[in-house]
Parts: structure tokens; sequence; C-alpha cells
């Protein structure tokens, strides 16, 4: 991977990093501000949704930056895929 790919792919990684916390503030500002139950637990999914997709996103990214995608590396199943280290931990 070049490391052009590698340094934006760790900008994105510390930025979702940023983004992360600055909902889970949100949802603590929320909770102590008395709002209701249904409003909290909407912040609350909406946040794990944009970490999954956040999750997502950087393995994707460094699948395919690694050229991986339509080459025969032996076992791709999706059971290989998910058991590979992530490069970009949460």
């Amino acid at each position: 991977m070049l490391p052009e790919t590698q340094r934006t792919l760790a900008q994105v990684s510390a930025t979702l990093d940023e983004l992360n916390n600055a909902l889970q503030q949100e949802l603590s500002a929320l909770e102590q501000s008395g709002a209701p139950a249904s409003k909290i637990e909407q912040v609350r999914a909406g946040a794990k949704a944009i970490k999954d997709c956040g999750n997502m996103l950087l393995v994707w990214s460094d699948y395919i930056a690694r050229g991986d995608i339509g080459h025969d590396h032996g076992d791709d199943s999706l059971e290989s895929i998910e058991s590979r280290p992530d490069r970009f931990p949460r």
C-alpha cells in the first residue's frame, strides 16, 4: 500500500475516533439534561451505526488498497477475511 494511502487511512481513523467521542459526549449531555428516553436511544443507536459504518469503511478501504479484491490469495471466504487482524481497531 502506498504511504499516501496509509497516511490518509490513519487520518480517517483518527477523525472517526474524534467523531465517536463527540457523539458519546452528546449522548452524555442528553442523559444529564433529562432528555426523553426515546431520544437518548435514538442517539445511542445512531452513534453505534456511525461507529460500525466507520469501521466497515476502514476495513474495506484497507482491503481494496492492498489489492486483495479479485485476486486468488487462497481462502477468501467470509470467515477467512473476518479472521484477519483489524488494522484499525476501536
